[in-house]
């Protein structure tokens, strides 16, 4: 196993993975790695991101094009007061 040193590490970042390594009942040294080996499993490209989003603009495009079927306000509809609080 390798070994790692952190220096300057943010007084409230330390607090905060402290208080994760109680909560989990884990030594600090390991919550720090179990953070780490959950941050490199996260997606790192972006354009995964950047395709879903104008998906999403696309959709939703097209659907701004549609005929309004139902006249009612959209408060109604949705059953809500004047309040904006459901009925």
């Amino acid at each position: 196993m390798s070994n790692l040193t952190l220096r300057d590490v943010p007084a409230d970042l330390h607090q905060w993975l402290k208080e994760q390594a109680v909560a989990h009942r884990r030594s600090l040294n390991q919550e720090v790695i179990l953070q780490l080996d959950t941050l490199r499993s996260l997606p790192a490209s972006r354009p995964d991101a950047d395709r879903r989003l104008a998906r999403i603009r696309a959709i939703a495009t097209r659907t701004a094009r549609l005929p309004v079927l139902d006249e009612r306000a959209e408060a109604e509809i949705l059953g809500l007061g004047a309040d904006g609080l459901p009925i």
